[in-house]
């Protein structure tokens, strides 16, 4: 008994890392509780006593007294979502589970793989194993993980891991971990893999090395500044003080997540018929709340098919598992897609206090393009807008030109560019849009497409065509040659009309050698600029930023289509950057550009079999992981 007591100590010494410990009170408040290290595995049932009861009775006495904390809010029905975009997905593969978010690095479970730290410019596997839901602690020093039923703690600091909790039985398995407040505590559920499916939220105190069970449930969330608990169960939203074991039902719905910041909590609501999913915020106290999401009916898959069920319709999305930012200003969804197959994305919810302008709609719109989510675009009007384009030539940029006010309507009017993929085919779209204010803030009424300008090549010759009207504007054979190369095709082209400049792509052939000229056009001066000779590739894409400072080309290597690259030049110094090089942890297979923001590229790298977005700021020389303003 004293050599198990001794290896209990040393276990939970490793636990609490740095937190204040009642070595007396631990030794009094004993129960059923099964640790692991490493692969070895130590147990002990401990008794109750008079006592224990005693300083139970303390305990929850000493809670009902504490007061809750005010936290200062504005309420959930006056919340606005800024914009909600993807930041992985594997295109139709993604199989992630339950992340979290502290200081700016997700930590991202992917079953079957392990757990990985995405953010500060890399992307990198912390743990291997069948990890399927983490949460970080308050402190941001460690995590909670679950992993093939059993709970572990892993150390952000000493890198690591130890497990912390196991099922009972082999009819037993730990789901999704909550760190308290404090990072005192931990609630997770205990959930039976027996017919019955009986789920029970249990809570582990690390400093005292106890636990209490707190009643059927699942997705536990604790409430800052406040002794409360948010669980789902039987599909609605309780509220359980932890003081005195009240419960209230608030809801209809699944996956409660509280904010960091204790004043709101999202969650998954269902409703009409056929039922569809939307993500919803409300108060903590329910005073108010607000539908995320706008969920809308598609045709019905049959699955086992892949083929449209005639006649019948279902929910396009369902989503799993909100959760929130540790600065509360974001909240991050599932978002699983219903087709032919069945998909998910990681999204991202910005939330704001403030209504977005009218300039920022017509962005955030121009952008759900250039992501790809033509549903989402259309959110941003007030009418059925028809097919907006969203693949090839797919927008690669755009520029607010113009906002104001005529006759008592707001107008915004913006460039959008758009390219193709490995053909020299270049746009700009320049369109004058009208919006109004309404309940769910500004929406496009109205957009006319004032000008268009196409940049082409064809039997040897650019052309730019403007409303019309087409101008000659240099031939292949007039571009400078170093002999015995010999010009074979453009690849791909760029143009911005502020600068009155071309940029293109120039494959060249000698014997059964080719290479890629990075070249550029001053239609002023009519003066060819060289940028890069790059051996043994051929690009795919090019892009150039509104400014005309930088551009970025996509390129395929020659023995190797499967690996590509993306190469930023800034336009003034020739300097180049190689993106896949400025990618820390896992390096990846393959990268492609996105779109030009403001001197911003955002561009993703397939690293370890996911599409993992990123954002290159060229004058700083950074990468981070925000690819949305």
């Amino acid at each position: 008994m004293q050599h198990s007591q001794s290896q209990f100590d040393e276990m939970m010494e490793d636990i609490r890392m740095s937190l204040p410990v009642n070595q007396e009170l631990k030794q009094e408040l004993r129960q059923t509780f099964v640790f692991k290290r490493g692969h070895r595995a130590y147990s002990r049932a401990w008794t109750w006593t008079g006592a224990v009861t005693a300083v139970l009775c303390i305990l929850l006495l000493s809670t009902v007294l504490l007061p809750e904390k005010a936290v200062p809010r504005t309420e959930a029905a006056s919340l606005h979502i800024a914009d909600q975009f993807s930041l992985i997905e594997q295109l139709g593969a993604e199989n992630s589970a339950g992340m979290a978010e502290s200081n700016g690095i997700l930590y991202f479970p992917l079953p079957g793989k392990g757990l990985y730290a995405y953010g500060n410019g890399q992307f990198h596997k912390l743990i291997d194993g069948n990890i399927n839901y983490v949460r970080v602690s308050p402190d941001g020093r460690q995590l909670v993980y679950t992993e093939d039923g059993n709970a572990f703690i892993y150390d952000l600091t000493t890198h690591r891991g130890q497990q912390l909790l196991q099922g009972v039985t082999a009819h037993n398995q730990v789901e999704t971990p909550a760190w308290s407040p404090d990072g005192k505590r931990i609630a997770l559920v205990n959930k039976k893999t027996v017919p019955s499916g009986l789920s029970e939220i249990w809570e582990l105190d690390l400093e005292k090395g106890t636990q209490r069970n707190l009643g059927e449930g699942t997705s536990p969330s604790y409430t800052a500044g406040q002794r409360t608990l948010f669980v789902e169960r039987n599909n609605q939203i309780v509220r359980i003080n932890l003081a005195n074991g009240e419960e209230t039902v608030l809801d209809s719905g699944k996956y409660p997540s509280v904010s960091q910041n204790g004043a709101y909590v999202a969650y998954v609501k269902s409703q009409g018929e056929p039922v569809m999913e939307d993500v919803w915020i409300a108060d903590t106290n329910f005073k108010t709340k607000k539908q995320v999401t706008d969920n809308h009916l598609s045709d019905a898959w049959d699955q086992r098919t892949g083929t449209i069920v005639e006649g019948k319709q279902q929910a396009l999305n369902t989503f799993e598992q909100p959760t929130w930012s540790q600065d509360s200003q974001s909240l991050f969804v599932y978002k699983v897609f219903h087709t032919n197959t069945i998909w998910k994305k990681l999204m991202r919810f910005n939330i704001t206090q403030t209504q977005p302008a009218p300039e920022d709609v017509v962005s955030k719109s121009i952008q759900a393009l250039i992501y790809r989510d033509e549903n989402y675009a259309h959110s941003f009007f007030n009418y059925d807008p028809g097919y907006l384009k969203g693949t090839n030539p797919r927008q690669v940029g755009y520029r607010i030109t113009g906002s104001g006010q005529v006759d008592g309507q707001r107008f915004v009017d913006a460039e959008t560019y758009l390219s193709y993929t490995a053909d020299p085919y270049y746009q700009i779209i320049k369109t004058h849009y009208i919006l109004a204010d309404g309940p769910r803030g500004f929406k496009i009424t109205a957009m006319d497409e004032k000008e268009n300008i196409e940049v082409s090549e064809a039997a040897g010759v650019v052309t730019l065509t403007h409303n019309g009207n087409k101008q000659s504007l240099f031939a292949i054979s007039e571009i400078p040659n170093d002999e015995p190369w010999i010009h074979d095709s453009l690849s791909n082209i760029a143009y911005n009309e502020a600068a009155q400049m071309i940029w293109f792509t120039l494959k060249q052939t000698h014997n059964n050698d080719w290479r890629t000229q990075v070249m550029g056009f001053n239609m002023s001066t009519r003066q060819f600029i060289r940028m890069d000779t790059i051996p043994d590739v051929q690009s795919e894409n090019l892009i150039v930023d509104p400014d005309s400072k930088y551009i970025a080309v996509d390129i395929i290597q020659r023995d190797n289509e499967y690996h590509t690259d993306s190469f930023v030049y800034n336009l003034q110094t020739k300097e180049k950057t190689v993106l896949s090089e400025i990618i820390q942890g896992t390096q990846p297979s393959q990268v492609h550009t996105r779109f030009w923001n403001h001197r911003k590229l955002t561009f993703f790298a397939n690293i370890d079999g996911r599409d993992v977005f990123f954002r290159f700021i060229p004058e700083l020389h950074k990468l981070d992981t925000d690819n949305t303003d």
